[in-house]
């Protein structure tokens, strides 16, 4: 059986600017100008304020610093430092995916066909590989999240990412599915492993 292994994560990589897509951005943006009542100036900076003013592209490419920031923001002050309900942003953010892609991403009843879909269209959200995905039989798999992809709010950003994958694994059939981390980045590990198992 093949075991999921981290990528190994060079400190020069931590010093890379990297990049996501708008798309995923303006989610972000939204939920803050949703929430007008709490005072974003304390946790953002001044220029990340000026940001949530502008019109944002989802075609455009914005600073992946910027996206974890807003993201830590709203994990403090919205979800009040709950994982469970990072968690279900997560799965609400898969099935809005699936509405967007739902032709080319969500193939029925092929679980493992739907996770290597999804690994393939991510790359158009992120000018950098974040995660991976491992094969380890027909209703199991792993998802790899490299620190590489950002210490900040790192918790928060792996419950929302096992949210996703849970909820696209029901998406493309999987009944039963059963997600768990056995490894966790914020713990000490070289990175986060998320363990999918499903019935078909």
């Amino acid at each position: 059986m093949i075991q999921p292994v981290c990528r190994e994560y060079k400190e020069a990589e931590g010093k890379m600017e990297k990049h996501v897509k708008g798309t995923l951005f303006q989610e972000y943006v939204q939920m803050i100008r949703k929430n007008r009542t709490i005072d974003w100036s304390k946790r953002l900076k001044p220029e990340e304020m000026e940001l949530l003013k502008q019109i944002i592209l989802p075609n455009a490419w914005y600073p992946m610093e910027t996206y974890q920031r807003l993201g830590a923001a709203i994990f403090e002050e919205v979800a009040k430092g709950s994982l469970d309900t990072a968690r279900h942003w997560g799965r609400i953010s898969m099935e809005r995916m699936a509405d967007l892609y739902k032709s080319t991403l969500v193939v029925e009843h092929f679980p493992l066909r739907t996770l290597e879909k999804f690994r393939v269209i991510s790359r158009r959200f992120f000018d950098f590989d974040g995660f991976r995905v491992t094969v380890l039989g027909d209703n199991q798999a792993t998802i790899s999240i490299d620190r590489g992809f950002g210490e900040l709010a790192m918790p928060a950003y792996s419950f929302q990412m096992l949210g996703s994958f849970e909820r696209l694994i029901e998406l493309a059939g999987g009944k039963e599915v059963k997600a768990a981390f056995t490894a966790k980045a914020w713990e000490g590990a070289p990175c986060s492993i998320i363990e999918l198992k499903w019935e078909l």
